[in-house]
């Protein structure tokens, strides 16, 4: 068993990376790359906010497990305070991945305005 008592690339640079890839990742699968709808955009990025913080959850309990923690007894014997424990520790983790986020939103965003921008154009060139 490993034993990771301070911050480390195990236990925190590692788990951050795999947040962050998956931040600028989903948004490619989840999000239709030929939507002209902010709505939609939208819609994309708040199922990539829960399967971050789900995400989150799990390399939570990975983590804290490799510290000699059993995670799963913990979560099974007290539920609420389990679940509140993991919870935490990945909402924390949108510290790293929510700026990320962020900034593929405004991109996904800008395409949308791109593709309308193209949309208008064309209407126009049809209509002269």
């Amino acid at each position: 068993m490993i034993v990771l008592d301070s911050i480390g690339w195990l236990n925190t640079g590692l788990p951050m990376l795999i947040l962050a890839g998956l931040a600028v990742g989903l948004p490619r699968y989840l999000v239709d790359r030929h939507t002209r709808s902010h709505a939609m955009v939208a819609r994309g990025m708040l199922a990539v906010v829960v399967l971050l913080l789900l995400a989150g959850f799990v390399l939570s309990m990975v983590v804290t497990g490799a510290r000699g923690f059993d995670a799963d007894a913990h979560l099974l014997a007290n539920p609420a305070e389990g679940f509140w424990m993991h919870a935490r520790l990945s909402l924390l983790s949108g510290i790293v991945w929510g700026p990320i986020l962020a900034l593929v939103w405004f991109g996904q965003a800008q395409a949308v305005e791109d593709r309308r921008g193209r949309d208008m154009v064309l209407a126009d060139r049809e209509g002269s």
